[in-house]
């Protein structure tokens, strides 16, 4: 029996402590497990709450950007609907439009407009060529379902490999039908920096996702998901459907890791935003104080072990049973102060010291029975945190604070550091003992907690938080900015503050009977300013609660709206007003129109629609500049409004053209007089940038219901009546006759076929010889063009061709002339006919746009034929109108060998100028002169005149229409060169040519 306990009264003592060490024993385990139960729940409490709330942040997020989206694209449809299709600046209304809609959204990359046929019409971007996106699958959906909304599709990869979410919606026509779809483009990686930013751990994810499982977009990122359907989500299109927000946990199909997700339906869109927290990371903090709590545990066992050994085995020595009991309390006392990781301690004399395990595990190092030497710990933390520890041990002071690990050795980690002195009898300090703890998830949290607060005080959008009692608790930097209130205007004071008393008290009892249903409300409300201004905002109110506490506050989050509506309603002005004069233009002008046109039917009155054009504007562009045009445009539109009586309007509809409408006009002479007033206030001097200018104006008249009981007939119908006024000289006015219409009605359809002709084949040359007079042999012949249509028979040159020069088809059809009569001369000489030179007559229109001499060129090379065998004829006013550019050309044709002639001498303005002025090979005399030759003595003297100057410049002369043997002779004794009439012949087709050649007895080469 061990001597110990031979003693009855040291075996009860024994006992005792026996008891008492088996009592504690049981306590600290029972603690133990106790403390770490509690510590577990409040982590997964503390840590679920975080997760809650920051899934609610990224829901409002989602909701707040995909609103601003659709907003934009709603407001967008509205104004293109609004925008005429008339008016040439309609495409730029609507690209600055796009551009302000962009602007306006940094996270829309693009957005464009599609037609019924999926064709890109208008894109933000503005990318080269033409795209066609009907094979896309919202365009499918808008275009087959009508009342589909907003549809959110994505990620998609578009045509050019950019990826996008794409926010699209249908554009439906004025009758209902199917015009098209807008879509915007959200950039991904706007989303991806704002998750990225979001700090939820080494396992932790955020992703949005689609209601029917499918992955938009996740952060880390995972390309290969993306756009596919995730089996571990919730259904949430299951019926019932799951709640709009909550948590489970689940193994990753992507990675394979155990997290706990906590969702939130993004409120009216099918969207779902998840946060994800690891498993692992979730209880990390739990796991390193269970370590700790174990430690602690395990030392204070060790400690009560020891001490029960001590006291058993020197109990008989009664004497030091105070002292043990004494020791045995600083050794707790220690214990408990110790209660941390890792603990240390240093003698100051000997250095050598103590480490737990757990210092090992925090540095990395092996354990070992002899901790490492001071350096050895000093390698293990930042260099620049290393004198910390230094003067701690030089001095062998008390210290407390924050220590980083030496980020060469691995990844950056933070350790809180404690050390206090341990004193001798003497009260010297002899040794230092201490604490080690990582507090890098701690840091991490507090990092996480500082961006939410960085992020309530940037954000632009004002957030206010009140209290269960509506009492304003915490507001950002935006709401006082926004509401002109400072933080310390409103704390401690009720919401109702804000109130602009333009709602009903109907209006907020269903608000807070909402948000008490559902968690939130989201709408339009106005609110009232600090100095009484009351603003429209977008406010989306959520209350804050959690089914333990019950409601426990409410955010209001709001967009200040009064700069979108001053927007909207600057582009309802732009839409329908003229941004130079500021007058109403043609959209505005029919809706007045047709309002006047409503109330004249009733009242049996008359209307009057004045069409005025101002003459020759272009004149004032060209030669004081295009500002100085505008600014008489805006002079004239002000000159005309003063004119006006109420119930009047002044539109501009074009360039140059403004619209009047007359509602009170009781007779013609009225109307007559109104036009010449006009006509008179456009006539007066106006200064423009130093320079005083005289313009007139045409006007041209159309009554209701006389000639048009539509707005589009009345205008149509004035436009018709102003053309005739330009023609017969401009500076007046004319009312419409259903002549005119006729005549108009005449040239559309000759236009029509005009523009099929040349594919038709319709198009024939007739040749008529021209004759040199001291041989009386053919010696050239000019090319005419001439018409057969199927439908409408043989048309006159003097009217289809000036309507082929105003349409511009005469530089197609010159250019077949070119060819036609080149091939037709080779084709001749290739016969066996004696070469002869062929002349075709060159409009304005060709010369400006700068291609003869390539033409020529190519129709030579084609046809073979020699440049001398050409003659290009141009007349005075083509030379004139184009003066360099047909001077460069001439040169260019007679550097190739093919002559020039003037064409129709003497009845332009500048005859002698162009004879100096350009290098020409034959001047052709006007049949006007030739005509009254032998009767008119001034005709007589203009072409013997013209006749002499051409000889004396060594120019061929060719007089056109002759026709008498009379003329014949005059000509021939006055010493013209040539001569081409009916005198020899009419034009004639290219086989009566020949014949006509072979008659004359012009022989075979």
């Amino acid at each position: 029996m061990n001597p110990l306990l031979a003693n009855r009264d040291e075996r009860g003592i024994t006992l005792l402590v026996l008891g008492f060490a088996s009592l504690l024993f049981v306590g600290i385990i029972a603690n133990l497990v106790f403390e770490l139960v509690q510590a577990r729940d409040h982590v997964i409490t503390q840590k679920t709450t975080s997760a809650r709330v920051l899934v609610k942040v990224l829901e409002e997020q989602a909701v707040d950007s995909v609103f601003a989206v659709d907003l934009a694209m709603q407001t967008t449809i509205k104004a293109v609907q609004m925008v005429p299709r008339g008016p040439a600046d309609s495409k730029r209304l609507i690209n600055e439009l796009l551009d302000s809609s962009i602007d306006n959204l940094p996270f829309i990359r693009a957005i464009w407009l599609l037609d019924a046929d999926g064709k890109m019409i208008h894109d933000s971007q503005k990318l080269p060529g033409s795209y066609n996106l009907s094979d896309r699958a919202y365009f499918r959906l808008h275009r087959d379902h009508p009342d589909h909304g907003m549809h959110i599709e994505g990620p998609i990869i578009s045509k050019l490999g950019v990826p996008f979410i794409s926010f699209s919606r249908r554009i439906n026509r004025p009758d209902g039908s199917f015009g098209g779809v807008i879509v915007a483009a959200l950039e991904p990686k706007y989303l991806r920096r704002f998750y990225e930013s979001i700090k939820v751990g080494r396992d932790g994810m955020v992703a949005l996702v689609r209601t029917d499982g499918v992955l938009m977009l996740r952060m880390p990122i995972a390309n290969l998901v993306e756009g596919k359907r995730l089996t571990f989500l919730p259904d949430f299109r299951a019926s019932p459907s799951p709640p709009e927000a909550g948590s489970y946990t689940a193994d990753s199909s992507i990675d394979h890791i155990r997290r706990r997700y906590f969702y939130q339906r993004v409120s009216g869109r099918p969207l779902v935003v998840v946060v994800a927290l690891g498993e692992e990371e979730l209880l990390a903090d739990w796991y390193s104080m269970a370590r700790a709590y174990i430690a602690v545990s395990l030392a204070f066992l060790a400690a009560l072990a020891g001490l029960s050994y001590l006291a058993l085995r020197e109990l008989h020595k009664r004497y030091g049973l105070n002292q043990a009991l004494h020791n045995s309390d600083d050794a707790l006392r220690a214990a408990q102060q110790l209660a941390l990781i890792g603990s240390w301690r240093l003698d100051l004399v000997s250095r050598s010291g103590q480490w737990s395990q757990q210092m090992y595990r925090l540095l990395g190092l092996p354990a070992a029975d002899q901790p490492p030497p001071l350096n050895v710990f000093l390698q293990q933390i930042h260099p620049d945190d290393r004198h910390l520890v230094e003067s701690a041990v030089r001095h062998g002071m008390n210290w407390s604070g924050e220590l980083r690990s030496n980020p060469a050795l691995g990844p950056q980690r933070y350790f809180h550091s404690r050390s206090t002195g341990v004193h001798d009898a003497a009260g010297n300090v002899t040794a230092l003992m201490g604490t080690l703890q990582d507090v890098t998830e701690r840091r991490q949290s507090d990092e996480k907690l500082d961006l939410a607060a960085r992020v309530f005080a940037c954000t632009r959008d004002g957030i206010v938080v009140t209290d269960a009692a509506s009492t304003i608790v915490a507001v950002n930097p935006a709401f006082e900015r926004i509401t002109q209130y400072s933080e310390a205007d409103v704390l401690g004071r009720n919401i109702r503050m804000l109130r602009s008393n333009l709602h009903d008290s109907d209006f907020y009892r269903q608000l807070w009977e909402t948000i008490a249903r559902d968690g939130h409300w989201r709408g339009e409300i106005w609110t009232r300013r600090k100095n009484g201004e009351v603003f429209p905002e977008w406010l989306t109110v959520s209350a804050v609660s959690s089914p333990e506490h019950g409601t426990a506050g409410y955010v209001g989050v709001f967009t200040d709206l009064s700069d979108i509506t001053e927007a909207n309603e600057q582009l309802q002005f732009m839409v329908n007003h003229d941004p130079l004069t500021r007058l109403p233009n043609r959209s505005l002008l029919n809706d007045r129109l047709g309002q006047a046109i409503e109330a004249a039917h009733q009242g049996q009155r008359v209307i009057a629609v004045l069409l005025l054009n101002i003459d020759r504007l272009q004149r004032v562009n060209d030669s004081i500049g295009h500002d100085a045009g505008d600014l008489l445009l805006r002079e004239m539109a002000q000159r005309l409004l003063l004119r006006l009586h109420p119930g009047d309007t002044l539109a501009r509809i074009g360039s140059d053209e403004f619209v009047l409408v007359f509602t009170h006009m009781d007779d013609n002479d009225d109307i007559n007089a109104a036009a010449q007033q006009m006509l008179d206030t456009v006539a007066a001097p106006c200064q423009l940038l130093g320079h005083e200018v005289v313009v007139t104006a045409s006007v041209g008249i159309a009554l209701f219901p006389l000639d048009g009981v539509t707005a589009s007939d009345l205008i149509k119908n004035a436009d018709t009546a102003l053309s005739h006024v330009k023609n017969s000289g401009r500076n007046s006015f004319r009312y419409f006759t259903s002549e005119m219409n006729t005549r108009a009605l005449h040239w559309m359809a000759l236009e029509h076929r005009l523009r099929n002709a040349l594919g038709r084949a319709e198009f024939s040359l007739f040749y008529q010889p021209q004759v040199r007079l001291d041989d009386k042999q053919v010696c050239g012949a000019e090319a005419l063009i001439r018409w057969r249509s199927a439908e409408l028979g043989i048309i006159s040159p003097a009217e289809f061709i000036p309507l082929a020069e105003d349409s511009g088809l005469i530089v197609e059809i010159g250019e077949w002339v070119i060819r036609t009569a080149c091939a037709q001369n080779k084709a001749w000489q290739d016969a066996g006919l004696r070469a002869l030179p062929v002349a075709v007559n060159v409009s304005a229109h060709q010369i400006t746009a700068g291609t003869l001499p390539a033409i020529v060129t190519s129709a030579l090379l084609h046809s073979g034929m020699e440049a001398r065998y050409l003659s290009i004829e141009l007349t005075e006013s083509v030379l004139m109108q184009e003066a360099e550019l047909a001077m460069a050309q001439i040169a260019e044709l007679r550097g190739l060998g093919v002559a020039v002639a003037l064409d129709d001498f003497g009845t332009g303005y500048s005859s002698l100028s162009c004879l100096s002025r350009f290098a020409l090979d034959k001047l052709k005399i006007d049949q006007s002169f030739v005509r009254n030759i032998t009767d008119d003595a001034k005709s007589a003297a203009i072409a013997k005149a013209t006749i002499a100057l051409a000889l004396g410049l060594g120019i061929t002369v060719v007089a056109e229409g002759v026709e008498t043997r009379e003329q014949l002779d005059y000509l021939d004794a006055a010493g013209c060169d040539e001569v081409q009439g009916y005198i020899f012949s009419r034009p004639v087709a290219a086989e009566e040519f020949v014949a006509l050649l072979v008659a004359d007895g012009v022989p075979a080469d």
